[in-house]
């Protein structure tokens, strides 16, 4: 057999070098789009920013504003809402806002919900485009939760309060409606005072007594399921003398009965 010229032979080793090189390519490509593919974070629903295959978790603000808040209450609040939109709810939960006014009929719906995109932080630039993921991040989740600010406090006094009644009906519209299966926090800004013409925390301390409460026919028309939400109570102190134990034990004993639990109890500052 003859033998390869000089020529031939380079020809063949720089064939061979190309070849290889390709082979390289189309791995390094193959094993950048496995990477992506393996790492890639579900896509999220346009209009609710939830991962696609549903939300993680479900965190519910409840809001009364029923009594205006004064000064030092409106400057907590606005440091609360704050942290929970921006620091307390993760990403891929849903956040529900809803108000407790004197009509509890016009508040059965969610003044707003969506859920956090997240900012991108956590990811890399490879694989994910940061500025986006931040921009969408403020505009669509940030802005439109804080907008809700003003439409949660009120400037008058109402004449009832009617807890119970949005209490139940955040756990239909809130809890039971998504049906998450992940965490359930339930957040209640209010001063614990349920007051309408059925039952009234203003008229003696003998209201306080669960049990009681729960035996009549409207403690047992405002019962709920709340699927084993943890619950935080933040109380507005407006008439600190009925805000006592004995009132949150009530609540306590509800919210057990209700399937959930109180895990934190803080006074709203003012």
């Amino acid at each position: 057999m003859a033998k390869l010229g000089r020529h031939a032979r380079r020809q063949r080793n720089t064939t061979i070098a190309w070849i290889a090189a390709l082979l390289l390519l189309i791995v390094v490509i193959v094993a950048s789009v496995g990477y992506k593919m393996l790492n890639a974070e579900p896509g999220l629903n346009k209009v609710t920013l939830c991962p696609n295959d549903g939300p993680r978790g479900h965190y519910v603000l409840l809001v009364d504003k029923t009594d205006p808040l004064n000064f030092t209450q409106k400057q907590a609040f606005s440091v609360t809402l704050k942290e929970i939109i921006e620091k307390r709810t993760p990403e891929g939960y849903l956040l529900s806002i809803f108000v407790l006014g004197e009509d509890f009929k016009a508040n059965a719906e969610p003044l707003v919900e969506l859920c956090n995109p997240g900012t991108g932080a956590a990811k890399s630039a490879m694989t994910a485009n940061l500025k986006k993921l931040r921009q969408q991040y403020e505009h669509k989740f940030v802005e439109p939760m804080r907008k809700q600010s003003e439409a949660l406090l009120s400037t008058t006094a109402a004449k009832t309060s009617p807890i119970l009644e949005m209490v139940q009906l955040v756990g239909i519209n809130g809890f039971r409606k998504h049906d998450i299966k992940g965490e359930r926090r339930f957040i209640v800004l209010s001063d614990m005072l349920h007051n309408t013409p059925q039952f009234s925390m203003f008229r003696s301390a003998a209201e306080y007594d669960y049990p009681a409460f729960a035996a009549t026919s409207y403690g047992k028309k405002t019962q709920v399921d709340l699927g084993g939400a943890d619950v935080e109570l933040l109380y507005l102190l407006h008439t600190p003398q009925l805000q006592t134990r004995r009132n949150l034990l009530f609540w306590e004993e509800y919210f057990k009965k209700s399937g959930a639990q109180v895990v934190a109890v803080q006074p709203l500052e003012g």
